[in-house]
């Protein structure tokens, strides 16, 4: 229930409600009793098992063996060491505890649509969930400050929630805890939260109740549905454990491909971008890669997205797939077109799209990269759901981001320090900045079609000043020429100690330089092609990407055990 939608952390996967701050936070108070009652299963199977998919499953078993839905399960969770990665889900606020959804003593219908929206689910999904929640178990005052059950049957799948809740006379009490909170008694022992109640006065949400109510079956299958999508909401595109990968069946020739982009690179007859359409190529694909959130494994360049709305529209691909102030055949994908259809319906533009930019990257010095080939194309429709909930401005804002933003960034791409500065300085090395897309104006380096660490030895080297753009906006001029530019998030790279210090091994070493950032773009390249072999151009080297670790661990086998353990536990 910690997943969000603006930056996809949270979720369980990497199990950090066992380590601080989720671990301690009230809403989570006594589930380290769960996590005991669990410990011989995880123990019985090791490493094979990991915590996150444990927890999951554990409370799926749990649905079903109480006479509710059955759960599809998504197993491959990957444990973390620790909870650092929970520490941005704080609240704000001093001194609050974490609240997994709302103040339940405290909160209108509006404040849970709000909450539940953040992590995705609408109206009708927030209802199942909440109504199949609630028909489960009881509050206890030791824990959350309320103390009652829902229903006469806590531990049998029912539609008595809703049945209490609409039909009975409630009473507003002060919690038998005496800590101030309130919540609605009835004189059969029955309790609701103020939330229930809320949610039962806002009209949208009592339609929905209503229609569960004289509908049960409708409301199991409901709630089988949002629960496992709040369950497997963080494992986003990943496969799941023992899903088969596709292989794609390749009937186009890449080396052929990589020739024919490299054939028109220099091609291109406009001065303003040095008569290469290299840079070009290489922010196409790095625009379309770029998206990919290592939260939750959405994102990527598989699918295309990038040709159809949102992205296509999103100010920062400007002249990618639309723009205003070019000519339209001069666009890159119009470019690449002649190409696709040369190549026809095997060649994907998620393969094209990529491998032009790592054609151009070639052409310009990088070293040979591999990519992994069998990228689909998806629909307008499938484009636009995909791309729900990403970044439009694909990293930061450059005129006023600052390190630790860019840091923040990075770790939500899934990069290290290293890998982030590579990429920004060979991505900044080679092209210009065009006012009328970005609204910066002009080149990082006296050497634009070249691809080395030029970027690295003109920031470090040189003396900035701080100047407008004729956009009006902030950037940095080298007080030598007057020539040469640099954004506000360029310049953190020579003024934040830790961006520095790798800054600087670069500028000493072309040779480091190209080889980290062939790394480095390989797997930005990659990122979102799970469980896929990367082949060198020849054929001869693989390397498989992993979708979550390798673990041989049957859903099935796991499901039995714990059920046999929730038996138990229903049993005493």
């Amino acid at each position: 229930g910690t997943y969000r939608t603006s930056d996809g952390r949270g979720g369980c996967d990497g199990a950090r409600i066992r380590f601080d701050p989720e671990n301690s936070w009230g809403d989570n108070a006594g589930l380290n009793e769960m996590l005991e009652l669990l410990k011989p299963i995880k123990t019985r199977h090791g490493a094979a098992l990991s915590w996150g998919d444990l927890i999951v499953l554990a409370g799926s078993t749990a649905i079903e063996s109480m006479g509710g839905p059955k759960i599809g399960f998504c197993g491959g969770r990957v444990d973390d060491v620790d909870g650092s990665e929970s520490l941005p889900l704080e609240d704000s606020a001093p001194g609050m505890n974490h609240l997994i959804y709302v103040d339940a003593g405290n909160a209108t219908g509006q404040d849970v649509r709000e909450a539940f929206a953040k992590m995705d689910f609408g109206d009708r999904e927030t209802v199942a969930l909440v109504a199949g929640g609630h028909t489960f178990g009881k509050c206890h005052s030791s824990r959350s400050g309320f103390e009652g059950q829902w229903t006469h049957t806590p531990t049998r799948w029912s539609n008595s929630y809703l049945q209490n809740l609409l039909n009975l006379d409630w009473e507003l009490v002060d919690s038998p805890a005496g800590n101030g909170k309130k919540q609605y008694n009835h004189t059969s022992g029955l309790m609701m939260l103020v939330a229930d109640f809320e949610m039962k006065e806002d009209p949208t949400y009592r339609g929905f109740m209503e229609e569960y109510l004289n509908d049960g079956d409708l409301l199991k299958a409901d709630f089988g549905r949002a629960w496992e999508k709040l369950m497997n909401r963080d494992m986003g595109n990943r496969p799941c454990l023992g899903e088969e990968v596709a292989t794609p069946a390749l009937t186009v020739d890449y080396v052929e491909v990589k020739k024919a982009v490299k054939e028109m690179l220099r091609n291109d007859r406009r001065a303003t971008d040095f008569n290469h359409y290299g840079p070009l190529f290489v922010r196409f694909a790095w625009h379309c890669a770029g998206t990919f959130r290592g939260t939750d494994y959405r994102g990527g360049c598989d699918g295309a997205r990038i040709l159809h709305a949102p992205e296509k529209d999103w100010p920062d691909n400007d002249g990618l797939v639309v723009g205003d102030d070019e000519p339209q055949e001069e666009l890159a994908k119009a470019l690449l077109q002649p190409i696709k259809d040369r190549f026809g319906p095997g060649l994907s533009w998620g393969d094209l799209i990529i491998l032009a930019g790592s054609a151009a990257l070639e052409d310009m010095g990088g070293r040979e990269v591999r990519i992994c080939p069998g990228r689909s194309d998806e629909t307008p429709e499938e484009a636009a759901e995909g791309s729900m909930y990403l970044d439009p401005e694909i990293y930061l804002d450059a005129e006023f981001a600052t390190a630790s933003q860019l840091k923040e960034e990075m770790t939500i791409m899934n990069f290290s320090a290293r890998e982030m500065t590579v990429l920004i300085g060979g991505g900044h090395g080679i092209g210009k900045a065009h006012k009328s897309k970005s609204g910066f104006e002009g080149p990082w380096t006296h050497t634009p079609t070249i691809f080395s660490n030029g970027f690295f030895r003109d920031l470090l080297d040189n003396e900035w000043v701080e100047t407008q753009s004729p956009m009006n906006k902030t950037q940095f001029t080298d007080k030598a020429t007057g020539s040469l530019m640099m954004m506000h998030t360029d310049m953190a790279f020579k003024t934040d100690p830790e961006f520095r210090k790798i800054a600087e091994e670069y500028k000493e070493d072309n040779d480091l330089f190209l080889e980290d950032f062939a790394a480095a773009w390989e797997k930005l390249i990659n990122a979102d092609r799970f469980g896929c072999l990367l082949e060198g151009e020849g054929g001869d080297e693989e390397e498989e990407l992993a979708a979550g670790g390798a673990r041989e661990l049957s859903a099935a086998g796991l499901g039995g055990a714990l059920a046999a353990l929730v038996a138990a536990m229903v049993a005493v």
